[in-house]
């Protein structure tokens, strides 16, 4: 069994929200921009086992 190694985090108003747990950086890089275009705002990635953040996404605010 293979554990997840990197957490999708949402950063909110006041903090970084915990969304999902993936595998690879790859999988994790393509859920943040299925989530982002869903939803604006930063996502990040957090490595479980260097306990970094690793890649970052932010999602445009929708026009007005």
């Amino acid at each position: 069994m293979v554990l997840p190694a990197f957490d999708i985090l949402k950063k909110d108003s006041a903090a970084l929200v915990w969304v999902e747990a993936v595998q690879d950086l790859e999988l994790a890089k393509q859920r943040i921009r299925e989530l982002s275009a869903r939803s604006h705002g930063e996502y990040v990635i957090f490595d479980q086992r260097t306990r970094q953040i690793v890649d970052r996404c932010t999602a445009p605010t929708p026009a007005s």
